[in-house]
C-alpha cells in the first residue's frame, strides 16, 4: 500500500484524504440513520389509541420513547394539538424540514468526494505524463524503461485511485439518499395521519 502511494506521486495524498473522508462520513450517516430507525406502524397505532382515549400526556411519552423522525413529528403534533389545523400543519412542516436537514447533514461531503476524486486522478495522470516527458527530454530520447516507469506509474495509479474512490462513494451516496427519501415519504404520510387524528380528538 505504501509503495503504491509513493509511486502515485503527491496527488495520492489528497486522494487518500478523500477516501478517509468518504468512509468517515458514510459510516457516520449510516449509524445516524440506523440509530433513528423505528417501527413507525406500532408507534402510530399506540399514539392513535392513546389519543382516542384522550390521554395526551401518554401519547407524548410514547412518541418520546422513539428516536425516529416520525416520533419527532408526533410529539410536536400532540404538544400543539390546541392550535388550528393550518398552524399545526406549518409546525409539522417546520419540524419535518429540520429532521430532513439532520438526515442529509454532511452528505454534501460525499457528493464532493465523488466529484473531486476523479479530477484528482486526472490531475495525477497529467503530472505523471509531464514527468515522463521530462525524463525523456533530459535523456534526449526514450531512455530505459526503468527511467520512464515512475512517470507512467504515477499517471496510471492516480487515475485508478480516483475511480476506485469515486465509484463506491457514488454508490454510498445514492444508497443513503434512497433511505432518506423513503423516510421523507413516510414522514409526509404519517403527518397527514396525525393531523386527522388530532382533528378527531377535537371533534372536527
Amino acid at each position: 500500500m505504501l509503495d503504491v502511494l509513493v509511486k502515485g506521486g503527491p496527488v495520492m495524498i489528497p486522494l487518500l484524504f478523500c477516501s478517509v473522508l468518504a468512509v468517515a462520513v458514510a459510516l457516520e450517516r449510516l449509524w445516524y440513520l440506523y440509530s433513528t430507525r423505528g417501527d413507525v406502524e406500532d408507534l402510530m397505532d399506540e399514539v392513535k389509541l392513546a389519543l382516542s382515549q384522550g390521554k395526551l400526556l401518554e401519547a407524548v411519552q410514547i412518541a418520546k420513547r422513539s428516536r425516529s423522525q416520525v416520533a419527532a413529528l408526533v410529539a410536536t403534533g400532540i404538544a400543539y394539538s390546541d392550535r388550528s389545523r393550518e398552524e399545526l400543519k406549518e409546525l409539522l412542516d417546520e419540524v419535518g424540514r429540520d429532521e430532513v436537514y439532520k438526515m442529509e447533514r454532511r452528505l454534501v461531503l460525499l457528493d464532493l468526494v465523488a466529484t473531486v476524486a476523479p479530477l484528482l486522478g486526472l490531475l495525477g495522470t497529467v503530472t505523471g505524463i509531464i514527468r515522463t516527458f521530462n525524463v525523456m527530454g533530459a535523456l534526449q530520447g526514450l531512455g530505459s524503461p526503468q527511467d520512464l516507469s515512475l512517470g507512467i506509474a504515477e499517471a496510471l495509479i492516480t487515475t485508478a485511485a480516483g475511480l476506485i474512490i469515486a465509484i463506491p462513494t457514488v454508490a454510498l451516496y445514492q444508497w443513503i439518499s434512497s433511505i432518506i427519501d423513503r423516510r421523507v415519504a413516510e414522514m409526509n404520510r404519517r403527518s397527514a395521519e396525525l393531523l386527522e387524528a388530532v382533528a378527531s380528538l377535537r371533534g372536527e
